[in-house]
């Protein structure tokens, strides 16, 4: 079975390992592992576009598992995508999202900004995000809406949001609705909460036991023409490739290689990385522990509890729609 790839069509870069917030549902609330903290260096993310650009890239998520404002190289990394024609997204949460920064982004060439918003209150955000700014959060999107509409930016903007308790899931996406979608005008999606790779499958988050009859099938990401890339690396190394972002906390688990001391396409063709695709053909996922302990493995429909983003699908990328389970259809013999 050839188990190697010839194209890449999305990479997904962490332009900075750490973060500004500790929610408690993130790996990152833990103490994110050492090596893993760091922000990637510009010059290494305009090598690895380049070589992607070689192979078919069209879409740069530049988010990871980071919050990418804490970047000061963002701006000018997405402008450098942005002069290659491709398409742009970060993932934030927001408390950084000043106006001024905002349109900074814009000008870059930003396509596409998502918000992340955990907490459909007051009370309730400051849980779930660590810090008391659902009013300022809330504030800076109005203040980008309105930037949107004063100027010709075409960049989208839209907010993301998770229900936490299964059983009060009814509550809380009427919640979310009434007090971010509505109150904003804006587009958004409500998911439910996941458990990052086995990390919190015995505390957290109780999909495994409540979805247990679901089909097992894979995830699709390590069969897809997706690339996943840490800020940081092992020892002095950057740009660690893993598998998915659901391995924070346990990045050092799952690195396939680095590319700042071998080129991308050696890496995604190594040896580690077949043996990962090989794995999700035959679903041996006992195999590996952080994929075979993950609900992503389960195909749990409803975990899109709600949309109002127009073709958002479950199972597909937020920034291309590629869809990762089907994925599998490409390796058949």
């Amino acid at each position: 079975m050839n188990l190697e790839i010839n194209k890449i069509e999305q990479i997904n870069f962490e332009m900075a390992g750490g973060c500004n917030l500790k929610c408690p549902m993130c790996p990152q609330s833990k103490g994110r592992e050492e090596d893993f903290l760091k922000k990637l260096p510009l010059s290494l993310f305009q090598k690895v576009v380049d070589e992607g650009i070689e192979y078919g890239l069209k879409y740069v998520n530049l988010s990871g598992s980071g919050e990418p404002l804490i970047s000061k190289d963002l701006e000018e990394a997405i402008s450098y995508a942005h002069s290659k024609d491709l398409i742009t997204m970060i993932y934030t949460n927001g408390a950084l999202l000043s106006g001024k920064r905002f349109e900074k982004l814009c000008q870059a060439g930003l396509s596409i900004c998502k918000v992340s918003c955990m907490g459909w209150d007051r009370e309730s955000y400051h849980k779930w995000m660590s810090a008391d700014n659902f009013e300022k959060v809330r504030k800076n999107l109005k203040t980008c809406l309105s930037i949107l509409k004063t100027n010709k930016y075409k960049t989208y903007l839209q907010v993301n949001h998770l229900v936490h308790d299964y059983k009060n899931l009814e509550f809380e996406k009427s919640m979310y609705i009434k007090n971010w979608i509505e109150y904003l005008g804006i587009e958004g999606e409500i998911w439910m909460e996941h458990n990052w790779a086995g990390l919190y499958s015995d505390t957290k988050v109780p999909r495994q036991e409540i979805f247990a009859n679901r089909n097992v099938r894979s995830c699709g990401r390590p069969l897809a023409n997706v690339v996943e890339i840490r800020a940081g690396g092992e020892g002095d190394h950057y740009g660690a490739v893993v598998p998915c972002p659901n391995v924070l906390g346990q990045d050092s688990k799952a690195i396939m290689g680095h590319v700042d001391e071998m080129p991308l396409m050696d890496v995604l063709n190594g040896e580690k990385m077949k043996e990962l695709r090989r794995v999700h053909l035959t679903n041996e996922f006992e195999k590996i522990d952080y994929c075979n302990n993950c609900d992503q493995i389960l195909d749990v429909e409803e975990s899109l509890v709600w949309t109002n983003v127009e073709g958002r699908k479950y199972e597909e990328s937020r920034i291309s729609n590629i869809n990762y389970v089907n994925s599998i259809n490409n390796w058949k013999d």
